[in-house]
């Protein structure tokens, strides 16, 4: 007979890879609070069981307001070093062996931090995460359609420096369905030309005509989300001819409503239908979650099994940015581990 806590026990101790994760949803619960108690401007926090009710969303719409409203506790450079360091020792203590990180300066800078204060903190908490647990981590910095695509050849200027320490890409997040993606062609283009690696966030809260966008206008390497491509059997088809790997995160797309049941999530059809596939937790604080609980969730609520499970991780090794040789020491990490 099947041990299922046994089972349990081989997904919470498996070595784990996170593609889409956001820096500034990552942060530990405790941390925020403390930042909240330290600067004030929040009356209504006054435990952390306020803070965590803070995060329960209505709609994607309440979570990007509900996201802009805890950036205002982000106020000094060791603030964004302290979060992050803690962000990866959490991390760390589920075994996740390597991490590839959306971080969102631009989202601070209004509140007189300047974006090399934020990026050059951001990756001291990572050294010093790796110097301490051994985690590694590079950021893809997110340009963030809310702030418009006029400017986003400027915003992407300002990190070109740090291209060959630590930040190895751009993304597309925020507000989806108020911002397409083609006017932002031409930033992944110069991106591309700089050697940047490009990913952007569509088929989340607006269907599968966003990730067509994404594939034909921005040419990314990743998709974040893709999920409603489901909605469109062309696009299946697409994704799974060019195997165009799709950074799903089940929790999150629950959470803010994208789907109304764990049922109706298309991640076991793409999955069982060939399509390439990663899992990964979003904004693992904000939503309640972690990247364990995702893999737990689709083996309790999805039937996936040991080997599924596996496939899964293998594919977030292979969906990354890390050169090849990277990519057969973390394969074969994974591979020891299930033998």
């Amino acid at each position: 007979m099947i041990d299922k806590n046994q089972i349990r026990d081989k997904i919470k101790n498996m070595p784990k890879i996170e593609l889409h994760l956001h820096m500034e949803g990552a942060f530990t619960i405790e941390f925020l609070f403390d930042l909240i108690q330290k600067y004030g401007g929040d009356s209504s926090i006054k435990t952390i069981h306020d803070l965590e009710q803070k995060f329960v969303f209505r709609d994607f719409t309440h979570f990007i307001e509900t996201w802009f409203w805890k950036n205002q506790f982000f106020k000094s450079a060791d603030d964004f070093e302290q979060s992050t360091y803690f962000t990866l020792k959490n991390l760390h203590q589920q075994n996740v062996i390597y991490a590839e990180v959306f971080y969102s300066p631009w989202d601070f800078v209004q509140f007189g931090l300047p974006l090399e204060a934020i990026t050059e903190a951001t990756l001291a908490g990572i050294q010093r995460a790796k110097n301490d647990f051994g985690i590694r981590c590079h950021l893809i910095a997110d340009l963030c359609r809310d702030y418009g695509a006029e400017t986003a050849i400027d915003r992407f200027k300002q990190i070109l420096p740090y291209r060959d320490n630590g930040v190895i890409g751009i993304g597309l997040g925020g507000s989806e369905q108020k911002f397409p993606p083609d006017p932002f062609e031409k930033v992944y283009k110069f991106a591309k030309e700089k050697g940047f690696h490009r990913v952007a966030h569509a088929g989340e809260a607006v269907g599968p005509e966003s990730i067509w966008s994404a594939i034909q206008k921005l040419s990314v390497e990743r998709i974040g989300h893709g999920v409603r491509a489901i909605e469109d059997p062309n696009l299946v088809e697409k994704l799974k001819n060019d195997q165009v790997p799709l950074e799903i995160c089940v929790s999150s797309n629950l959470k803010t409503a994208v789907f109304p049941s764990i049922e109706a999530h298309p991640i076991k059809q793409f999955f069982e239908n060939g399509l390439f596939v990663t899992i990964n937790s979003d904004d693992p604080t904000m939503f309640g979650i972690t990247i364990t609980d995702e893999y737990l969730l689709l083996y309790e609520k999805l039937k996936f099994n040991l080997e599924s499970i596996k496939q899964l991780t293998l594919n977030a090794g292979k969906a990354s940015f890390l050169s090849d040789n990277e990519k057969e020491i973390y394969r074969n990490q994974i591979d020891s581990y299930w033998e």
